[in-house]
């Protein structure tokens, strides 16, 4: 996997995502998971992880913008916090905001919940914030600006919670072996993913553009794929029809010449057939005739967001804009989009890969005030192609790969690219965990996609996770050492 991935590594069947992620209850929900809800109601805001009996981990952007916290008004500015709130600036610079007693409803935990639509009127599970402190060189918002910081609060609760269900945090000496994630957040997203059988590999479908932000099926991540093929507005995946690449010319040449079919790349392990010439430049590229399972779709390289960007978009051809269809397409659950606790086996990439990609955002700028301490967790995955050379006498010869063939040839930066787990809105906060013997672990905690596509998903849209390990100092700070389990 060529170094990037330090954790295990496991096979991810397309369903398998927090977007539509395995839902987990009972004992088999991690039971430090909880909810966090900034601005109090029945639907989840936030995930996050209990630490003690009376204090979780949850993300800085899950409560208020920082300006409203630093600026000496305590949220007297932000009309949204309708509840009543008391400021403290600590010796250290650290906020501390405080939810006294009152009528106003007022930011929440929820704890032991499997599913919150179900358990949202429990009243034993519902725990009152007592006070949130808001880190001095906390996260500020957007892709880090010129700050940067840290995207992480404390949260501690009126009455205490179980202490059985605490889980561990990680010692310096603390190495990981199994990362998982939970959250309650977002299970499907508006836009079905391809998958990376075609050319466009982890994009998305396009959708009906007249469903838009304000329609309850976009809100419900329900909007239909529609885009244009053969100068017909085509709705749905196709699956009646084989793919554009089956009326390529020369793919049908290569496959006639060397008996190439779908079997052959499916038992070869093969998504994408690139044939040069003699100068090493594509002639063509080949992919799988049959359209299967889920059909395929037109994918579109604009954000989907309910807005609809009328500018140019992508074009279906034979070997581009269009890719396989996952099985999100033909999700149609009418079950609530939130709230439903869900886990899933993730990798961590190589923190120096991470770093980079962090760096690259402060290009042509200065550094960050605060340079963010995060893991970058995502599945790491390797283009499965073969290279042929056509000679000038028409013959196919098999090349062997090489990084070489994908920078020079495909314009690829390597010969593997990372994809999004899924993490989503309402699993900002919630755990990168482990379970070492009878104990969890809290690895990290979720802040935020990085990659362009967005949307909880994609090629090269790592999630950002808080590094626990180091932010010990800060939490033993407010909390007692014999509360806390640590785990060496």
């Amino acid at each position: 996997m060529y170094g990037l991935i330090l954790s295990a590594t496991y096979y991810v069947a397309a369903e398998e995502r927090i977007v539509g992620g395995r839902a987990v209850e009972g004992n088999e929900r991690p039971p430090f998971m909880a909810i966090f809800n900034f601005h109090p109601g029945s639907s989840v805001k936030c995930s996050s992880s209990i630490i003690t009996s009376h204090f979780i981990i949850s993300a800085a952007h899950c409560i208020v913008s920082k300006s409203h916290i630093m600026d000496g008004s305590c949220l007297s500015k932000y009309k949204q916090a309708k509840f009543k709130t008391e400021c403290e600036e600590q010796e250290n610079g650290d906020m501390k905001m405080i939810f006294p007693e009152q009528e106003e409803e007022s930011p929440e935990v929820y704890i032991n919940i499997d599913y919150m639509q179900e358990e949202v009127k429990d009243a034993e599970k519902k725990f009152l914030v007592d006070y949130i402190i808001s880190h001095r060189d906390g996260y500020k918002g957007g892709k880090y600006g010129d700050y940067g910081g840290y995207d992480v609060i404390i949260v501690k609760t009126r009455k205490s919670m179980p202490d059985e269900l605490k889980a561990c945090l990680p010692g310096p000496d603390y190495s990981y072996t199994s990362p998982m994630i939970g959250g309650y957040g977002r299970y499907r997203r508006v836009p079905c993913e391809v998958n990376d059988l075609g050319p466009s590999v982890y994009q998305y479908c396009k959708v009906d553009k007249e469903c838009t932000k304000d329609q309850k099926e976009f809100k419900k991540a329900q909007c239909d794929v529609r885009f244009d093929y053969k100068d017909k507005d085509t709705r749905g995946c196709i699956k009646n029809e084989e793919t554009p690449s089956a009326s390529d010319p020369e793919c049908l040449s290569f496959r006639k010449e060397m008996k190439y079919t779908d079997k052959t790349m499916t038992r070869n392990k093969v998504n994408e057939i690139v044939i040069i010439d003699e100068d090493d430049e594509i002639i063509s590229k080949c992919y799988r005739n049959d359209a299967g399972k889920y059909g395929w779709c037109g994918t579109t390289q604009h954000i989907v967001d309910g807005k609809f960007d009328d500018g140019k978009d992508l074009s279906v051809a034979a070997n581009s804009g269009w890719g396989f269809c996952d099985d999100t397409c033909e999700d149609k659950d009418e079950s609530h989009i939130t709230g439903r606790a869900r886990v899933k086996e993730v990798e961590i990439v190589s923190q120096d890969y991470c770093d980079k990609k962090l760096n690259k955002l402060r290009i042509g700028k200065p550094d960050f005030q605060v340079f963010p301490k995060v893991y970058c967790v995502a599945y790491n995955e390797t283009y499965q192609t073969e290279f042929y050379r056509k000679e000038s006498n028409g013959v196919y010869k098999l090349l062997p790969n090489s990084d070489e063939l994908h920078q020079n040839v495909m314009k690829r930066e390597n010969p593997w690219y990372i994809r999004a787990t899924g993490s989503c809105k309402g699993d900002s906060g919630g755990p990168l965990y482990e379970k070492s013997g009878d104990d969890y672990v809290l690895l990290g905690s979720t802040s935020r996609g990085i990659g362009s596509l967005a949307n909880c998903g994609g090629i090269d849209n790592p999630t950002h996770y808080v590094r626990m390990q180091d932010m010990m100092d800060w939490i033993k700070s407010y909390t007692k050492d014999e509360d806390l389990c640590i785990k060496e």
